[in-house]
C-alpha cells in the first residue's frame, strides 16, 4: 500500500510542506466555482487546439459549450448557466473525452473513465 503523502500531488507536498502555498491555490481553481453568471469550467491544456465542456446539461455534445484559452493558451475556461442540481461533465480536448483533473466528485461513466460531477445549489 503506497504511503499516504505518495498519493498527493507533488505540488499538494510542496503545499504541506508550507515551501509554496500558492500552488494549490492556483490548483484549486482547476475546480468548477459556481459563481453569479453560472458554473465556471477550467482546465490547463497548453497543447490543445480546442476544448470544450460535455455533459447531463447539454446532452453531452461535444460542440455546444466551446471553452476559450487564455492569452499563454493554457487554461481554457467557459462559463455555463445551470439550473440547481447535479450535474455530470468532461472535457473534450482535439476530438477526446477527457476526465476533469479536479471536480467536486467523480463517478464512474460506464466506459472505463470518470465524470465530474458540480452541484449548483
Amino acid at each position: 500500500m503506497p504511503s499516504p503523502l505518495r498519493l498527493l500531488c507533488p505540488l499538494c507536498l510542496l503545499c504541506l510542506l508550507g515551501l509554496l502555498a500558492s500552488a494549490c491555490a492556483a490548483r484549486a481553481r482547476l475546480e468548477p466555482l459556481v459563481t453569479r453568471d453560472g458554473v465556471r469550467f477550467a482546465v490547463d491544456q497548453p497543447a490543445a487546439h480546442t476544448v470544450a465542456v460535455a455533459g447531463t446539461f447539454n446532452g453531452w455534445s461535444a460542440t455546444s459549450h466551446p471553452m476559450m484559452p487564455d492569452a499563454s493558451r493554457r487554461r481554457w475556461t467557459a462559463t455555463v448557466a445551470l439550473p440547481p442540481g447535479e450535474h455530470l461533465f468532461m472535457y473534450v480536448v482535439d476530438g477526446a473525452w477527457v476526465t476533469p483533473p479536479q471536480a467536486a466528485d467523480y463517478v464512474d461513466d460506464g466506459f472505463g473513465a470518470r465524470n465530474g460531477v458540480v452541484v449548483v445549489p
